[in-house]
Protein backbone atom coordinates (compact mmCIF):
# COMPACT_ATOMS: atom_id res chain seq x y z
CA UNK A 1 0.00 0.00 0.00
CA UNK A 2 1.46 3.44 -0.82
CA UNK A 3 -0.05 7.30 -0.20
CA UNK A 4 1.34 10.93 -0.18
CA UNK A 5 3.68 9.48 2.58
CA UNK A 6 5.66 8.08 -0.18
CA UNK A 7 6.05 10.10 -2.27
CA UNK A 8 8.24 12.72 -1.38
CA UNK A 9 11.41 12.66 0.76
CA UNK A 10 11.45 11.18 4.19
CA UNK A 11 12.93 13.47 6.89
CA UNK A 12 14.43 11.69 9.63
CA UNK A 13 15.22 13.95 12.57
CA UNK A 14 17.50 12.37 15.09
CA UNK A 15 19.71 9.49 13.60
CA UNK A 16 20.95 7.56 16.42
CA UNK A 17 20.43 3.83 16.51
CA UNK A 18 16.49 4.25 15.52
CA UNK A 19 16.62 7.35 13.41
CA UNK A 20 19.77 5.66 11.69
CA UNK A 21 17.79 2.00 11.68
CA UNK A 22 14.66 3.35 9.98
CA UNK A 23 16.82 5.69 7.70
CA UNK A 24 18.78 2.47 6.59
CA UNK A 25 15.92 0.27 6.28
CA UNK A 26 13.34 2.82 4.10
CA UNK A 27 16.38 3.71 1.53
CA UNK A 28 16.90 -0.18 0.87
CA UNK A 29 13.10 -0.36 -0.04
CA UNK A 30 14.05 2.56 -2.65
CA UNK A 31 13.10 5.78 -0.49
CA UNK A 32 14.94 9.12 -0.42
CA UNK A 33 15.82 10.03 3.23
CA UNK A 34 17.05 13.14 4.41
CA UNK A 35 18.82 13.47 7.51
CA UNK A 36 19.06 15.88 10.73
CA UNK A 37 21.66 15.40 13.37
CA UNK A 38 23.49 17.47 15.77
CA UNK A 39 26.22 14.72 14.62
CA UNK A 40 27.97 14.77 11.34
CA UNK A 41 26.03 11.89 9.20
CA UNK A 42 28.42 11.81 6.40
CA UNK A 43 29.07 8.48 6.93
CA UNK A 44 25.88 7.99 6.41
CA UNK A 45 25.42 9.43 3.66
CA UNK A 46 28.56 7.58 2.33
CA UNK A 47 26.41 3.80 3.10
CA UNK A 48 23.39 5.15 1.16
CA UNK A 49 21.43 5.39 4.51
CA UNK A 50 20.80 8.90 3.00
CA UNK A 51 20.32 11.25 0.41
CA UNK A 52 21.18 14.21 2.41
CA UNK A 53 21.68 15.75 5.79
CA UNK A 54 20.16 18.86 6.49
CA UNK A 55 19.29 21.38 8.82
CA UNK A 56 16.01 20.45 11.06
CA UNK A 57 14.22 23.45 9.78
CA UNK A 58 14.75 22.34 6.20
CA UNK A 59 12.65 18.79 6.96
CA UNK A 60 9.73 21.29 6.12
CA UNK A 61 10.30 19.88 2.68
CA UNK A 62 9.86 16.65 3.13
CA UNK A 63 6.45 14.68 2.65
CA UNK A 64 7.03 12.74 5.58
CA UNK A 65 9.23 13.51 9.06
CA UNK A 66 10.24 11.31 11.84
CA UNK A 67 10.88 12.30 14.99
CA UNK A 68 13.46 10.07 16.30
CA UNK A 69 14.35 11.49 19.55
CA UNK A 70 13.93 11.11 23.18
CA UNK A 71 9.94 12.04 24.43
CA UNK A 72 10.94 15.78 25.67
CA UNK A 73 13.15 16.19 22.80
CA UNK A 74 9.73 15.75 20.77
CA UNK A 75 7.96 17.65 22.40
CA UNK A 76 10.58 20.63 21.75
CA UNK A 77 10.53 19.82 17.60
CA UNK A 78 6.16 19.83 17.75
CA UNK A 79 6.74 23.11 19.44
CA UNK A 80 9.87 24.49 17.59
CA UNK A 81 9.85 23.08 14.09
CA UNK A 82 8.33 24.85 10.58
CA UNK A 83 5.78 22.29 10.04
CA UNK A 84 3.55 22.71 6.80
CA UNK A 85 -0.44 21.89 6.27
CA UNK A 86 -0.55 18.77 4.32
CA UNK A 87 2.79 17.48 5.85
CA UNK A 88 2.36 13.77 8.07
CA UNK A 89 4.27 13.76 11.09
CA UNK A 90 5.17 10.64 12.94
CA UNK A 91 7.59 10.27 15.95
CA UNK A 92 9.26 7.21 17.77
CA UNK A 93 8.49 7.92 21.60
CA UNK A 94 8.22 5.17 24.22
CA UNK A 95 5.70 7.63 26.00
CA UNK A 96 2.94 8.97 24.03
CA UNK A 97 0.01 10.26 26.47
CA UNK A 98 3.00 13.54 26.48
CA UNK A 99 3.29 13.58 22.73
CA UNK A 100 0.22 13.39 22.17
CA UNK A 101 -1.23 16.39 24.20
CA UNK A 102 1.66 18.60 22.57
CA UNK A 103 0.88 17.75 18.88
CA UNK A 104 -2.79 18.94 19.50
CA UNK A 105 -0.89 22.51 19.14
CA UNK A 106 0.57 21.69 15.63
CA UNK A 107 -0.50 24.37 13.00
CA UNK A 108 -3.59 23.36 11.08
CA UNK A 109 -3.40 21.04 8.42
CA UNK A 110 -0.28 19.45 10.00
CA UNK A 111 -0.84 15.77 10.21
CA UNK A 112 0.21 13.72 13.09
CA UNK A 113 0.27 10.07 13.95
CA UNK A 114 2.03 8.83 17.14
CA UNK A 115 4.33 5.96 17.09
CA UNK A 116 6.47 3.48 19.26
CA UNK A 117 8.02 0.81 17.34
CA UNK A 118 9.20 -2.15 19.96
CA UNK A 119 12.75 -2.99 18.83
CA UNK A 120 15.93 -1.58 20.01
CA UNK A 121 19.58 -3.14 20.67
CA UNK A 122 22.65 -2.85 22.79
CA UNK A 123 24.43 -0.67 21.13
CA UNK A 124 23.78 3.03 20.52
CA UNK A 125 24.14 5.71 18.43
CA UNK A 126 24.06 5.19 14.37
CA UNK A 127 27.15 3.45 14.41
CA UNK A 128 24.45 0.20 15.70
CA UNK A 129 21.83 0.84 12.85
CA UNK A 130 20.90 -1.48 11.10
CA UNK A 131 18.42 -2.15 8.16
CA UNK A 132 16.33 -4.97 9.81
CA UNK A 133 16.15 -3.79 12.98
CA UNK A 134 12.63 -3.74 13.01
CA UNK A 135 11.96 -6.92 11.18
CA UNK A 136 9.02 -8.58 12.56
CA UNK A 137 8.75 -6.05 15.47
CA UNK A 138 5.54 -4.09 16.60
CA UNK A 139 5.31 -0.86 15.58
CA UNK A 140 2.37 0.94 17.55
CA UNK A 141 0.60 3.71 15.66
CA UNK A 142 -1.79 5.88 18.02
CA UNK A 143 -5.52 5.46 17.83
CA UNK A 144 -6.28 8.96 17.92
CA UNK A 145 -4.73 9.91 14.87
CA UNK A 146 -7.40 10.39 11.52
CA UNK A 147 -7.31 6.25 9.71
CA UNK A 148 -6.04 8.08 6.55
CA UNK A 149 -2.97 9.58 7.95
CA UNK A 150 -2.66 6.22 9.98
CA UNK A 151 -2.81 3.56 7.18
CA UNK A 152 -0.07 5.99 5.24
CA UNK A 153 2.72 5.83 8.17
CA UNK A 154 1.35 2.27 8.54
CA UNK A 155 2.44 1.63 4.81
CA UNK A 156 5.67 2.64 5.28
CA UNK A 157 6.43 0.64 8.47
CA UNK A 158 5.18 -2.15 7.07
CA UNK A 159 8.35 -1.38 4.76
CA UNK A 160 10.53 -1.96 7.39
CA UNK A 161 9.10 -5.02 8.39
CA UNK A 162 7.33 -4.40 11.41
CA UNK A 163 3.70 -5.14 12.06
CA UNK A 164 1.59 -1.83 12.80
CA UNK A 165 -0.66 -2.20 15.90
CA UNK A 166 -3.24 0.71 16.53
CA UNK A 167 -3.81 1.32 20.59
CA UNK A 168 -4.79 4.50 22.49
CA UNK A 169 -1.78 6.09 24.14
CA UNK A 170 -3.60 6.00 27.63
CA UNK A 171 -3.03 2.47 27.03
CA UNK A 172 0.09 1.97 25.79
CA UNK A 173 1.38 3.86 28.48
CA UNK A 174 -0.13 1.72 31.26
CA UNK A 175 0.85 -1.20 29.58
CA UNK A 176 4.92 -0.11 28.48
CA UNK A 177 4.99 0.61 32.35
CA UNK A 178 4.90 -2.99 32.71
CA UNK A 179 6.31 -4.04 29.76
CA UNK A 180 9.22 -2.03 29.20
CA UNK A 181 9.53 0.73 31.67
CA UNK A 182 8.90 -1.78 34.99
CA UNK A 183 11.74 -4.56 33.94
CA UNK A 184 13.89 -1.68 33.22
CA UNK A 185 13.80 0.15 36.68
CA UNK A 186 13.93 -3.48 38.45
CA UNK A 187 17.03 -4.49 36.53
CA UNK A 188 18.71 -1.07 36.99
CA UNK A 189 17.67 -1.33 40.60
CA UNK A 190 19.26 -4.82 41.07
CA UNK A 191 22.15 -4.13 39.35
CA UNK A 192 22.63 -0.92 41.89
CA UNK A 193 22.22 -2.98 44.60
CA UNK A 194 24.62 -5.58 44.19
CA UNK A 195 26.91 -2.87 43.44
CA UNK A 196 26.15 -1.83 47.35
CA UNK A 197 26.76 -5.25 48.61
CA UNK A 198 30.22 -5.29 46.93
CA UNK A 199 30.93 -9.10 47.17
CA UNK A 200 33.14 -10.46 44.34
CA UNK A 201 31.34 -13.73 45.15
CA UNK A 202 28.11 -12.30 44.04
CA UNK A 203 29.17 -11.96 40.64
CA UNK A 204 30.42 -15.60 40.14
CA UNK A 205 26.98 -16.74 41.79
CA UNK A 206 24.93 -14.59 39.28
CA UNK A 207 23.49 -17.72 36.92
CA UNK A 208 22.53 -17.49 33.55
CA UNK A 209 18.80 -16.18 34.61
CA UNK A 210 20.67 -13.48 36.84
CA UNK A 211 22.73 -12.49 33.69
CA UNK A 212 19.37 -12.28 31.44
CA UNK A 213 18.08 -10.10 33.82
CA UNK A 214 20.66 -7.73 34.59
CA UNK A 215 20.77 -6.87 30.61
CA UNK A 216 18.46 -4.52 30.84
CA UNK A 217 20.40 -2.57 33.26
CA UNK A 218 23.29 -1.74 30.67
CA UNK A 219 20.74 0.89 29.17
CA UNK A 220 21.78 4.65 29.73
CA UNK A 221 20.65 7.21 32.42
CA UNK A 222 20.07 9.86 29.35
CA UNK A 223 17.59 7.78 27.84
CA UNK A 224 15.54 5.95 30.27
CA UNK A 225 15.67 9.02 33.60
CA UNK A 226 13.57 10.72 31.03
CA UNK A 227 11.51 8.47 29.96
CA UNK A 228 10.31 7.01 33.52
CA UNK A 229 9.91 10.71 34.48
CA UNK A 230 7.40 11.21 31.53
CA UNK A 231 5.61 7.75 32.37
CA UNK A 232 6.34 8.15 36.30
CA UNK A 233 2.50 7.58 37.50
CA UNK A 234 1.95 4.53 35.72
CA UNK A 235 5.18 3.48 36.62
CA UNK A 236 4.53 4.38 39.75
CA UNK A 237 1.38 1.72 39.43
CA UNK A 238 2.95 -0.54 38.10
CA UNK A 239 5.83 -0.86 40.65
CA UNK A 240 2.95 -0.74 43.51
CA UNK A 241 1.00 -3.68 41.84
CA UNK A 242 4.17 -6.25 41.38
CA UNK A 243 5.82 -5.20 44.67
CA UNK A 244 1.94 -6.32 45.97
CA UNK A 245 2.84 -9.76 44.54
CA UNK A 246 6.69 -10.43 45.21
CA UNK A 247 6.01 -9.32 49.02
CA UNK A 248 3.57 -11.88 49.76
CA UNK A 249 5.13 -14.76 52.11
CA UNK A 250 6.70 -17.59 50.48
CA UNK A 251 3.99 -19.96 51.31
CA UNK A 252 1.03 -17.90 49.83
CA UNK A 253 2.94 -17.56 46.36
CA UNK A 254 1.65 -20.59 44.51
CA UNK A 255 -0.95 -18.55 43.27
CA UNK A 256 1.59 -16.29 41.43
CA UNK A 257 3.58 -18.85 40.57
CA UNK A 258 0.37 -20.60 38.93
CA UNK A 259 -0.59 -17.58 36.96
CA UNK A 260 2.68 -16.57 35.88
CA UNK A 261 2.96 -20.21 34.27
CA UNK A 262 -0.47 -19.11 32.54
CA UNK A 263 1.10 -16.11 31.22
CA UNK A 264 4.25 -17.09 29.89
CA UNK A 265 2.55 -20.07 27.74
CA UNK A 266 0.10 -17.30 26.44
CA UNK A 267 3.37 -15.42 25.66
CA UNK A 268 4.91 -18.46 23.73
CA UNK A 269 1.37 -19.45 21.72
CA UNK A 270 1.69 -15.68 20.42
CA UNK A 271 4.93 -15.05 18.97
Amino acid sequence: MTGRATSGPVGILGCGLMGASVAAGLSAEGFTVWGADRRDLSPLVERGWLARQVAADDLAETALVVLALPPAAIRGALARLPFRAGQLVTDLGSVKVPIEKSARRLPDGVRFVGGHPLAGSTGSGFEAARADLFEGSVWVLSATAAEEDREEVAAVVRRLGAEPTVCDPARHDRLVALTSHLPQLLSTALAAELERVDDPLARRLLGPGGRDFLRLARSPWDLWGEILTANRDEVARALTAVAARAGQPPETLEEEFEAAQTFISKLGASR
